[in-house]
C-alpha cells in the first residue's frame, strides 16, 4: 500500500528496516526468484461442424513468453482417449485483450506524460489493430482496481481518455489486491472468449500492507491462467533507492515468473519489444484431425506437446447424434492436376458419400459445392453421390474444395475440406476427377462422334459429286522454257502475256471468299491456266465489281506445274499474300494462302 505524505516518516523508518534486513541476511522482500513457467497450451474454439472431421482453434505460450509455434508434428491429439493425427488447417486472427494497471502515487507525477505517451504509442498501429484489438485501462484501488476505460477496439477512445491529464493517487492503495483481482475478471472482460490477454502493470512496484494476498502469489497465479504480466517500473522520486531497487526487483521478478516482459518507464527502447510481444498472439492455429467411427455426445479432446506432454490443454467437444456427416471421396495421390492454363473452367467429377452418426438413414435437402470459399454451384441431390463441376476459380498451388449439405432436418454441415494442387504445364487430370465416366457422358460422347461421322460423309459424298477428288493433270500444256527475271530468277506477269490460256473442264483451284463486298459464291473454281482478278467485268475473269478498293484490273493467277503464282497487275492498294506484299516477280501460292486484294479477303485452296 502507497503512503500518504503524512505517513511517509513510518515508511521510511520501514525501508530502513528492510535494508538492514537485505545487507545482514541476503534475502530480498518482495522481489523473491521466480522460476521459469513451463510452455503453456490454450485451445480457444472447437467446430465439429464437418464430421468426421473436427478443428480445435489453439496458441501456445514458450517459457520465454514467445508465441510458441504450433506444426502438426509438435502436438498430440487424444479424442476419447484415441490417439489421432493431427494437421494444420491454417490460422485466424482472433484478436488480443490487453489490459493496463496504472499506480500512480505522487512521487511518479512528473511520469504521467510518459504513461499517456506510452499507452498512446500502443493504442495504435502496428501493435493495436482497430476493430481486432481492445484495450482497457485501470487504475490501482485500495483493494480493488477501478475502472478508467472499459475494454474499446478503437484508437479515439484512448486518446478520448487522456485529453484529460490522470491524476496521481493520494489515499492508500494496494498493488497486488488489484493485480489478482484484474487476473481473475480477466476472462469476462474479454470481447470475445478466444482472445489472448495479457496484463501490463505500470508502477513503482511497491505494497506494503496487501489485505488478501502476498507478494509471492502474482506470478505463480498469472503463469497458471496464462496471462503473460508486462511490468513497466516507474521512479518514485519519494523513496530511497533501497526502496526504489525493492519495487523494480519485484516487477521483474512477476513479469520472469509469469512469462512476461519488464522494462522501465526512463528507458523508452525497452516498450517496444513488450507491445511487439503482444501483437504475436493475435492469431491463432486451427488444427484439423479427422476421427474413425466417430459417435454423438461429449468427448473429451486433450492436446499436448509431443516432446513435453506434461504440457497439455484439454476441452470438450459435443457433437449430436443425429448430425450428417459428408466426405468427398478423393485419394490423396489423385490431388495433383496439370493445367497449361487457367483461362477456362475446369470440368471436374466428384464423388461423396454421406452419413448420419445415430446410423438412421435420412434425406439431404439441398447441396452446393464450394470451392476456395465461394459457392461454384448447386448440386442436384440426385447426382450428389457422383457429380460433374465446371470450376472457373482455381489457383495455380492449393484448392480447398468442400461440399456442403442440409439435410431434412435442417441441420447443415460441409465436408472436411480437401486440397486440389494445380500446377502448369500439359494437360493431365487424374482418372478420379477425369470427367465422362458415366452413362450420360458416354451417351453424350456418342452422339458428338456420330454427328462428326455424318458431317465427315457429307463432305465426302459432296466432293464426289463436285469431281474434287479427282487428280489435277500434271501439267496443263505443253512443257516450254520460262524466261527468267533478271534480278530474281522468276518469271514477271508481262513474260506470260502471250502465252496460250489452257482451260480444264475440273477444277484446278478455288479461290475461297471470306470477305467481300460484292455478292460471291464461297468458293469460285479455277479452271484456267490464267485467271485475272479486278473490279471491271470487262478486263476481269473475277470481278468484284461492288469493291471500290479494289482496281480495275488488279492481279493475276498464272498456273506453274500444279500450283498458280499471283501477280500484282500495278494496282492502287497492292496485292497481299499472308500480309506480304506481292513483288514483281509475284508469289507461288500454297493451300491455305490467304489473299487480300484492298478490302477483299480470300484464301486459295488446292483441289
Amino acid at each position: 500500500m502507497h503512503q500518504t505524505i503524512q505517513e511517509r516518516p513510518s515508511f521510511l523508518f520501514l525501508l530502513l528496516v528492510l535494508f538492514l534486513s537485505i545487507s545482514l541476511t541476503g534475502t530480498r522482500v518482495l522481489a523473491q526468484e521466480s522460476q521459469p513457467a513451463p510452455p503453456h497450451l490454450h485451445i480457444t474454439d472447437t467446430n465439429t461442424a464437418s464430421p468426421p472431421s473436427i478443428e480445435l482453434q489453439a496458441y501456445g505460450i514458450a517459457s520465454d513468453g514467445t508465441a510458441l509455434p504450433l506444426s502438426a508434428n509438435s502436438l498430440i491429439i487424444e479424442h476419447g482417449g484415441q490417439t489421432v493425427t493431427p494437421e494444420v488447417a491454417g490460422s485466424t486472427s482472433v484478436g488480443t485483450l490487453t489490459v493496463f494497471l496504472i499506480d500512480i502515487p505522487p512521487g511518479v507525477s512528473d511520469q504521467i506524460p510518459a504513461i499517456q505517451d506510452a499507452i498512446l504509442q500502443f493504442a495504435a498501429e502496428p501493435t493495436m489493430r482497430e476493430g481486432v484489438d481492445y484495450v482497457a485501462i485501470y487504475k490501482v484501488g485500495e483493494s480493488d482496481p477501478t475502472q478508467l476505460l472499459a475494454p474499446t477496439n478503437f484508437h479515439n477512445s484512448v486518446r478520448n481518455l487522456f485529453a484529460s491529464a490522470l491524476t496521481p493517487e493520494t489515499g492508500a492503495t494496494a498493488l497486488i489486491d488489484s493485480t489478482m483481482s484484474l487476473l481473475d475478471q480477466m476472462d469476462g472482460l474479454k470481447p470475445t472468449p478466444a482472445m489472448a490477454a495479457s496484463l501490463v502493470i505500470m508502477s513503482d512496484g511497491t505494497d506494503a500492507v496487501s489485505t488478501q494476498f502476498k507478494d509471492i502469489d502474482v506470478a505463480p497465479r498469472a503463469a497458471l491462467l496464462g496471462i503473460p504480466v508486462h511490468t513497466i517500473w516507474l521512479t518514485n522520486t519519494e523513496l530511497p533507492p533501497v526502496g526504489q531497487e525493492i519495487g523494480q526487483n519485484y516487477l521483474s521478478s512477476v513479469s520472469a515468473g509469469s512469462r512476461g516482459l519488464a522494462a522501465r518507464m526512463e528507458n523508452a527502447g525497452e516498450l517496444p519489444p513488450i507491445w511487439q510481444r503482444i501483437a504475436s498472439f493475435r492469431d491463432q492455429t486451427r488444427l484439423r484431425y479427422v476421427v474413425e467411427n466417430m459417435g454423438g455426445g461429449e468427448t473429451t479432446v486433450v492436446l499436448s506437446l509431443a516432446d513435453n506432454p506434461d504440457v497439455r490443454a484439454e476441452t470438450t467437444v459435443t457433437v449430436s447424434g443425429s448430425i450428417p456427416s459428408i466426405v468427398i471421396n478423393l485419394p490423396p495421390e489423385s490431388r495433383l492436376l496439370t493445367l497449361p492454363n487457367l483461362d477456362d473452367p475446369v470440368k471436374l467429377r466428384f464423388t461423396t458419400a454421406v452419413s448420419w452418426l445415430d446410423g438412421v438413414e435420412r434425406s439431404v435437402s439441398a447441396a452446393q459445392l464450394i470451392v476456395n470459399s465461394q459457392v461454384i454451384q448447386d448440386i442436384p441431390i440426385a447426382d450428389l453421390p457422383s457429380f460433374e463441376a465446371e470450376i472457373n476459380n482455381l489457383i495455380f498451388g492449393d484448392n480447398s474444395v468442400q461440399v456442403a449439405i442440409l439435410d431434412d432436418q435442417g441441420i447443415p454441415v460441409t465436408s472436411p475440406p480437401i486440397i486440389l494442387t494445380v500446377q502448369e504445364g500439359s494437360r493431365e487430370i487424374p482418372p478420379e476427377l477425369a470427367t465422362g465416366s458415366s452413362l450420360g457422358s458416354i451417351f453424350r460422347t456418342f452422339l458428338i462422334l456420330l454427328l462428326i461421322v455424318a458431317v465427315v460423309g457429307g463432305l465426302v459424298f459432296l466432293a464426289r459429286r463436285q469431281g474434287w477428288l479427282k487428280k489435277l493433270p500434271t501439267s496443263a500444256g505443253p512443257k516450254r522454257e520460262k524466261p527468267v527475271a533478271a534480278a530474281y530468277n522468276q518469271p514477271t506477269s508481262e513474260e506470260y502475256a502471250n502465252e496460250p490460256v489452257v482451260t480444264s473442264t475440273e477444277p484446278l483451284a478455288y479461290l475461297e471468299i471470306l470477305e467481300s463486298v460484292t455478292r460471291m459464291p464461297d468458293y469460285l473454281a479455277l479452271t484456267a491456266s490464267l485467271v485475272k482478278l479486278g473490279r471491271s467485268p470487262a478486263q476481269a475473269d473475277i470481278a468484284f465489281e461492288n469493291d471500290i478498293t479494289v482496281s480495275r484490273l488488279h492481279a493475276s493467277l498464272h498456273l506453274e506445274g500444279t500450283h498458280f503464282r499471283i501477280f500484282d497487275e500495278r494496282s492502287t492498294s497492292s496485292t497481299w499474300v499472308n500480309e506480304q506484299q506481292v513483288p514483281e516477280y509475284g508469289i507461288q501460292l500454297m493451300d491455305g494462302d490467304e489473299i487480300h486484294l484492298g478490302a477483299v479477303h480470300l484464301r486459295y485452296r488446292e483441289a
